[in-house]
């Protein structure tokens, strides 16, 4: 009950909690605690399931993988002190560092393979699976085709692991950062089995931080892992995570001063924008419409032409209000191609709403499939964010230029997903947070067996294109697959409809410092985050 308090002093100053123990009174006072909001209650924290931004978020503050992603977005070593590789960079043999979960006990290697093992189990259903399929026979034994011998993850000993890829991977070393390769205490995955992550507080942590409480109301308190290796260097004391999803409600408790770090929303992102405190970066996340491949309806390609043409990007984007571009392709400008900006080097723009030609095709869309108009009661999922705006104005367009009715169902990104890959949509206003810093990581969803592509989608030129982007030995080859992927995608086939390239607008106090912010992966580092002076 006392740590409960925390959180509604800090906050609300409520007089429910009186009587506050000097650990609460020390976490209010202390000045090095950072505090900021999350926009909904974390139901569980598992590295193998998580796919939501929030939760990675707090995971790569409580864990620590092979690697870790430094300022510059670069993976360094963190638990792996060596890393050697055969000629070909198939073999990877990573030496581990002396390190310990939060109790005192070893990480070792085998924590490292029993968990990513345990990703890649047909049971475990990890939405993160496929980001093991470099490695030998783990797509095999993820889909039920080989045991777990046969997998390409070894435990030599307790401070050695060995990976074996198919074929040389660009960006492995960046993807073996991301959240989903952490290590799990083995011990406790077989006591709490399925349950695994669902309990907070019994998680065993081996980051920078650990979970110190989790109250009633959903905040989560991080705490300074006293255990972890590189504690020197870990400046903050606790990180408070306060649950608010209502915009005004956040920014009036950031002007308050009662948080220190908060995204902003797009009706308020114009009035802070000349601000020191105002931070806009163009992420690696495009957000688009992804249509239900399985229906009749989306399965003709001129009734897909017509909704490309009848949608107003310049509106939408006026509409945010946070300097977002509008989007002709997946890949964003702020990704790398070969030697310059893929955008760059590869160019799509944003096509112009043309209502007349939109209508035409729809028309003869209609009639190609033997109907006057289209059916009823068509369902748009979206996000229950600032998004829900976009999605309206995004309905009202196709109302108004080809009388294309839709009913909205905006909800969380957890059973949005659920939603999706269950086929209870016609079209989804979508996004995808690069997983890892390679333009393959967008296009790769719209592959016909890829768990994300909850559309449906299907096409073997598609698919074979991208497998030989993937087996290309050379970069500028392999960049030049993307590019002809990317185009038959969105411009031949235009089987999902590019909107904007994502920005994303932050509020961040000038007395925190060294707060990083990646454009992929998970998305906040606090490793070496401090509050000090302003600047």
């Amino acid at each position: 009950m006392l740590r409960k308090c925390i959180i509604f002093l800090s906050l609300f100053s409520l007089t429910a909690c009186q009587m506050p123990s000097a650990t609460a009174i020390n976490i209010i006072q202390n000045e090095q605690t950072l505090k900021l909001t999350i926009p909904y209650e974390i139901g569980r924290l598992d590295s193998s399931l998580a796919v939501d931004a929030n939760e990675m978020m707090i995971l790569n503050q409580v864990g620590e993988g092979l690697m870790r992603l430094n300022q510059n977005h670069q993976p360094i070593p963190a638990l792996a002190t060596e890393v050697i590789t055969n000629a070909d960079q198939t073999l990877y043999t990573f030496k581990l560092r002396n390190a310990s979960w939060q109790d005192g006990e070893s990480v070792t290697a085998y924590d490292f393979e029993n968990a990513w093992k345990r990703t890649l189990h047909p049971r475990t259903n990890s939405p993160n699976a496929y980001l093991f399929y470099p490695i030998v026979n783990a797509q095999n034994y993820h889909l039920g085709e080989v045991g777990a011998d046969k997998v390409g993850i070894k435990a030599i000993d307790e401070e050695t692991l060995q990976v074996r890829l198919s074929q040389p991977v660009r960006h492995f070393l960046s993807l073996l950062a991301l959240t989903p390769f952490l290590p799990q205490r083995t011990s406790l995955v077989k006591q709490q089995g399925r349950d695994y992550g669902k309990n907070l507080l019994s998680l065993s942590n081996n980051g920078p931080f650990i979970i110190y409480d989790v109250s009633a109301n959903g905040t989560i308190v991080l705490k300074r892992n006293d255990r972890y290796w590189d504690k020197e260097h870990v400046k903050l004391d606790y990180i408070a995570l306060y649950v608010s999803n209502h915009p005004t409600r956040t920014l009036n408790l950031y002007n308050a001063g009662k948080i220190d770090i908060t995204r902003i929303g797009r009706e308020f992102a114009q009035a802070y924008a000349n601000t020191n405190e105002f931070h806009s970066t163009q992420m690696w996340t495009t957000q688009y419409i992804r249509f239900n491949s399985k229906k009749k309806f989306f399965q003709n390609k001129k009734i897909r032409q017509a909704i490309n043409l009848a949608i107003d990007r310049e509106q939408l984007v006026s509409e945010l209000k946070n300097q977002a571009q509008p989007a002709g392709g997946l890949i964003p400008p702020s990704m790398k191609g070969f030697k310059d900006s893929f955008r760059k080097e590869w160019p799509l723009q944003a096509p112009k709403v043309d209502v007349a030609k939109a209508q035409a095709l729809f028309k003869e869309g209609l009639a190609e499939l033997g109907i006057t108009k289209p059916p009823s009661g068509l369902i748009m999922l979206s996000y229950e964010d600032d998004r829900m705006q976009l999605a309206v104005e995004l309905k009202r367009q196709l109302r108004q230029n080809l009388n294309l009715p839709l009913l909205l169902n905006t909800t969380s990104r957890t059973d949005k997903y659920r939603l999706e890959k269950t086929g209870q949509f016609d079209l989804s206003l979508s996004d995808w947070a690069t997983t890892y810093p390679d333009p393959y990581t967008l296009l790769e969803t719209f592959t016909s067996d890829h768990p994300a592509n909850t559309g449906g989608y299907k096409d073997k030129p598609y698919d074979e294109t991208l497998k030989r982007s993937a087996y290309s030995s050379l970069i500028k080859q392999q960049v030049k697959y993307l590019a002809q992927a990317e185009k038959f995608l969105i411009v031949e086939d235009q089987a999902a409809i590019p909107l904007y390239y994502v920005n994303d607008s932050t509020l961040i106090k000038q007395r925190v410092h060294s707060f990083i912010r990646h454009p992929f992966g998970p998305p906040y580092s606090f490793k070496w985050a401090y509050i000090g002076e302003q600047e």
